[in-house]
């Protein structure tokens, strides 16, 4: 064989092992892809249901924030009953000691 032919031969292996390289890459790369596609798709439903479950803790939240201001109110509501009650019961006692003071001067 000559140079020449030898050359030739070459450069045939070398786009021969080229041309395999880039059909096994190919389908390497297609089957990432697919494996990429297949686990985005999982990733994206369980967002869906962390989604559906931060929905139904907001809700939730919104219920006890509620409930916590309907029984702040009720807590204020009931603590000027009893500053007012109390109030009451200050002067009903302050009356009774004149009355007793009076009771006492008697002779």
């Amino acid at each position: 064989m000559s140079g020449d032919d030898l050359t030739v031969v070459i450069l045939r292996e070398i786009r021969d092992e080229i041309r395999s390289t880039r059909i096994d890459l190919g389908s390497r790369i297609d089957a990432i892809n697919a494996d990429l596609g297949s686990r985005i798709d999982v990733t994206n439903q369980r967002l869906d249901v962390t989604n559906q479950r931060l929905d139904l803790t907001n809700q939730r939240l919104v219920v006890v924030a509620d409930n916590i201001i309907k029984l702040t109110t009720q807590q204020i509501m009931t603590g000027r009953y009893v500053k007012n009650d109390s109030t009451r019961h200050d002067e009903a006692i302050e009356d009774l000691r004149h009355r007793v003071d009076a009771l006492e001067k008697l002779p």
